[in-house]
């Protein structure tokens, strides 16, 4: 049960601050529909009192971009991020924190500076050995391209916001202990059978699936893509010289830091350094390309076409492309790209023959779910299943030969009806079980989860307290959009 717990916590998070450094792959936010009136140029946001500055704004989105692409593995792309409204995420999450602040003055709360470098001096990111190291400090938000200003500014903010949910926060009544403990630590015993499809089940024929795409014309469209002429400029394979490597290690020594925020030595970052100043080497010779190749007195050697979901491209720099345009050079890992757009391709209808995979694809696995609940509700009545004996949600054996994942999918699912009987469609079978028999944790082993029970209800009715609060300070205090988002 405590693994389920942990995996299910609802911690209240009212956003991801500026403090934490994490800026992956968002850079800059492209201003939009934004207010240049000249007294709010510098602000995104006014709310009550404060102020929300465009660099807070872009430092907060940096910080989102960096959380949800680090869920999705790295794969987030700007597009991707543009479709999910993010800019739009920040704004609302950073419109909250700041109603909260107001608050915070309001009821006479303060930070003192100690308290900010009581949190920078804790904090394992600058430490060596255990002990705070200003050096690893100051490098680390240098490199995160953080000014130490800015980065207190967000811990006092953040100091703050957590003082006034200090306030916020209410202990457990033991009636809401003895609930919590109900709904989460309850043991289900199941019988359990699995329903499998025959080889005859999904066949397809061919009117089968033409049918189906002529119903469904419009779903299937060739992804958006460009095509581009292009010239590549491989790394340049200059000589460096010792004396070259010394001078930008003296000058830029705090772009060359390992992992733990310690700069390099000149001997570590030598390598790195070569690399470095023979990538700039060819920036010259690619932006030299680029303004002949604008200016006509050069052609393209080779032509490429990037599909809007292509991972390895930056796509995000053909956002708004238009024919014949020209792009800024591109950094690959072989050297730069020179590019010109020949063509933008919208998305159109596929053909038949080009849809067909997918289609057939789409079908089988349509008609597969249908199949399997139609012979589970069947056999749902009348089925003996295996009796696997009592279960709860972090049950961790494999049920009907599910894995982890699978098994976890299907438990959650049981607990979550209140059904005596059901089934679970997971891939290409159906699981059907029988509830036999319910039981509670033993008081016992309950109390040993008392504490994690306590904080799990704690940040619930902390969460449902700062929510109302919010809306409650919407209207108490004025709030003024500058920036529209996309």
């Amino acid at each position: 049960m405590i693994t389920w717990m942990q995996k299910h916590k609802k911690y209240l998070v009212i956003t991801i601050w500026i403090s934490t450094i994490a800026f992956v792959g968002a850079g800059f936010v492209g201003w939009g529909a934004y207010d240049f009136n000249t007294d709010r140029a510098a602000s995104v946001a006014k709310v009550g009192s404060r102020k929300v500055s465009v660099q807070e704004f872009q430092l907060a989105y940096a910080n989102h971009y960096s959380f949800y692409n680090n869920l999705m593995e790295g794969k987030l792309t700007q597009e991707e991020a543009d479709k999910m409204g993010l800019e739009n995420i920040v704004m609302k999450n950073i419109i909250n924190q700041t109603l909260l602040l107001n608050f915070a003055d309001e009821l006479g709360l303060s930070v003192l500076d100690s308290e900010i470098k009581e949190k920078i001096a804790n904090d394992e990111a600058f430490k060596d050995k255990g002990v705070f190291n200003k050096e690893i400090y100051y490098a680390t938000l240098q490199n995160s391209k953080i000014a130490p200003r800015d980065y207190e500014n967000g811990l006092k903010k953040e100091i703050l916001i957590g003082k006034l949910q200090g306030l916020l926060k209410t202990k457990p009544s033991e009636e809401e202990i003895k609930i919590f403990t109900s709904a989460l630590f309850m043991e289900d015993k199941l019988s359990v059978a699995t329903v499998t499809l025959d080889s005859h089940d999904t066949l397809v024929s061919e009117k089968d699936i033409e049918t189906f795409w002529s119903a469904n014309k419009p779903k299937y469209l060739t992804k958006k893509s460009f095509t581009l002429e292009t010239i590549q400029i491989p790394v340049s394979a200059d000589e460096i010289s010792e004396a070259q490597i010394s001078e930008e290690h003296n000058t830029n020594k705090q772009d060359y830091a390992k992992d733990d925020g310690k700069l390099m030595t000149l001997e570590e970052a030598k390598d790195k350094i070569t690399q470095n100043l023979r990538l700039k080497n060819t920036k010259k010779i690619a932006l030299e390309s680029y303004l002949l190749l604008k200016k006509l007195q050069i052609n393209p050697t080779s032509e490429i076409t990037i599909h809007e979901d292509d991972a390895k491209f930056p796509i995000e720099k053909l956002k708004n492309v238009t024919q014949n345009e020209v792009l800024k050079p591109i950094l690959q890992d072989n050297g730069y790209l020179i590019a010109r757009v020949k063509s933008v391709n919208f998305p159109e209808p596929m053909s038949y023959e080009m849809a067909k995979p997918i289609v057939q694809k789409e079908l089988k696995e349509q008609m597969q779910s249908l199949v399997l609940a139609k012979k589970a509700q069947a056999r749902l009545e009348t089925f003996k299943g295996e009796d696997i004996g009592f279960v709860s949600r972090d049950s961790v054996k494999s049920i009907a030969g599910l894995d982890e994942a699978k098994t976890s999918e299907f438990l959650n699912h049981v607990f979550d009806n209140n059904q005596k009987k059901g089934y679970k469609i997971i891939d290409s079978k159906a699981i059907i079980y029988d509830i036999l028999e319910q039981k509670l944790l033993s008081e016992e082993k309950s109390k040993h989860y008392v504490s994690l029970i306590k904080e799990n209800i704690e940040q619930m009715k902390q969460a449902e307290l700062t929510e109302n609060l919010i809306k409650k300070l919407a209207s108490r205090y004025e709030i003024e959009q500058y920036y529209k988002g996309k």
